[in-house]
Formats: structure tokens, sequence, C-alpha cells
């Protein structure tokens, strides 16, 4: 790398990339290829009953997964994949039962011929709920708020304290207080979530866009209770990530699933509105801070 400091280096897909020939995971034709949408949760946290009546009719429905036929996966997978494990961006897996844990949460996946016809059908999902309190907030959780030993699978520790803050504090000769308060932040790279899932008979390709094609071969693999010479994850160009994508979001296993339910591809791709609440987010903070100035010697 030292003898590029300085000099022209050409980037290899520069050229794909600004010609538009550059595949990316939601490019890919397959034949028979059909298109998913998700019915994301309206309220933070309750329960839902589901009415797909008027969706499975819908023009050119495919199929319509709840909670009540989706297979049931296994335990959600926690080793992080720094060490080559899988990489869950949730600690659950949704439409497995009929509680709501966050607004946005899938509680139902259409499939249809077109993306316009799943859009629609969408819409005709009936989705009433039983709402129970949530909490969304800092100040709403600050006094149960759960703070760990360890995170990232016990790698590192949860915090790190050192000396005699209010030894310190009462010591000096000037201290100053201050809250700063950090708004949550999403994730929206120009490419969207995006996988196409196919299914040959127990073999599962995965055209995903992501930032570890190991960690979601790991992940959905656990996910599906299937070998890792099973699953194929496919990557070519990643439209903007920002970390989004580093971790394997519930669609992905979500679009196997619906693949192997109505036996074609199918591709699933997060409209813009639902990337706010399915690929995380940097969380809103809260900090109260002090700072003190050491009395000075006599």
């Amino acid at each position: 790398m030292t003898g590029a400091i300085g000099q022209q280096v050409s980037r290899v897909d520069g050229p794909l990339k600004v010609t538009g020939t550059a595949r990316y995971s939601g490019e890919i034709a397959l034949p028979g290829l059909a298109y998913a949408q998700i019915v994301g949760a309206e309220v933070a946290s309750g329960r839902v009953t589901i009415d797909t009546s008027q969706a499975e009719r819908a023009p050119g429905v495919a199929g319509v997964l709840t909670h009540h036929n989706t297979p049931k996966v296994n335990q959600v997978p926690l080793v992080p994949s720094l060490l080559g494990g899988p990489a869950p961006g949730e600690t659950f897996f949704p439409m497995q039962d009929d509680v709501v844990h966050y607004a946005g949460q899938p509680v139902a996946v259409v499939v249809a011929d077109t993306l316009e016809q799943a859009q629609y059908a969408a819409t005709l999902v009936g989705v009433s709920y039983a709402e129970a309190p949530s909490v969304t907030t800092i100040d709403q959780g600050r006094n149960d708020a759960y703070e760990p030993e360890r995170i990232f699978g016990g790698l590192i520790p949860g915090s790190i304290r050192r000396g005699n803050v209010q030894d310190g504090l009462a010591a000096a000769d000037l201290r100053i207080d201050a809250t700063f308060r950090f708004a949550a932040n999403h994730h929206n790279p120009i490419e969207a979530l995006t996988t196409t899932a196919h299914w040959d008979g127990d073999q599962l390709t995965l055209y995903d866009s992501c930032q570890g094609i190991k960690a979601v071969q790991v992940t959905v693999a656990a996910l599906l209770g299937l070998s890792l010479s099973k699953v194929r994850v496919l990557t070519r160009y990643v439209g903007g990530a920002f970390g989004c994508k580093a971790m394997v979001w519930p669609h992905v296993t979500l679009s196997a699933l619906a693949a192997q339910h109505v036996r074609r591809p199918v591709r699933l791709t997060m409209p813009r509105g639902q990337m706010f609440t399915s690929c995380g987010h940097r969380e809103e903070q809260s900090s109260i801070s002090s700072w003190a100035r050491p009395a000075r010697a006599s």
C-alpha cells in the first residue's frame, strides 16, 4: 500500500458502478421471482389479532405469512460475529407468536407476483391490537434500566470505573454539571435492506445486501437448523451500509421462509419508511456529566 501513496489508483468496481452495470442484491433476476412486503406493527407494545382473508384473495397473491403459519425457528443465536459466529440484530425472532415488542416489528409477510400486488395486498391485512404500556424513552426506563456486566457476547465489560468520583468532586474548587441529550439516529443508505431467497431442494441461496456474508450464512443456518453447507450467501455490491448491514436482521430469514412457503424465489426489499424500524438505530442518549478542577495547593 505504501507504493500507492500519492499515486492514482483505479477503483476496481468504479466503472461498473458509474455505468450502471453493477448488479446489486435487489437486481438479481431469477425465473418465477415473487415479491414480498412486510406488514409492520403500528404499536410499540401489545398483542395482535390478524385477519388475512382479504389479502389472500387479492390479485397475484401467492401466500401470506403470520405467526399462525410461520415455521418455528431455533433460538436466536447470540455468539458474537467477532468470534466468527452469528450476528443477529435482535434477541428474538418475530412472527413466532402474537406479541409486539416494538413499533414496526414484522407481524405479516405478503408474497405476490409483482411488487405492486404485494404492496397493495399488504394494505388488506387486517391487524387489530391489544395495546400494552411501552417504554420508549430513556427517562421512562431510567429507574429500571438494565446494566449488563459484559457486552458483545462477554468480550467487553459493560462499564469501567476508575478512582473515587465523589471524593474528587467534593475536593474540587470548581465543578460544572451539565446534561447532554442526543436524539436517536437511523440508518438510511441509498440501497435499502434487500434479500432475494431461492431454494433448490434443501439448498438455500441468499442474494443479500450485507456487510458480512459469513455472518448471514451462520445466522440463517442457525435459525433454520441447517448445516452451513446448505446455505450460500452472495453479495456482489452493497449500496451503502454505515453499519446497519453488519447485523443480520429478521427480513433475511423471513425471505427464506417466504420462499419456502410459496415454493419459488422471493425478493424482499424494505420500503424507505420501514428502514426506520427494521435495521436498528443509534439509540437516544442522555448524559449527566460533571467536570471538576482540582483545588489549588495553598
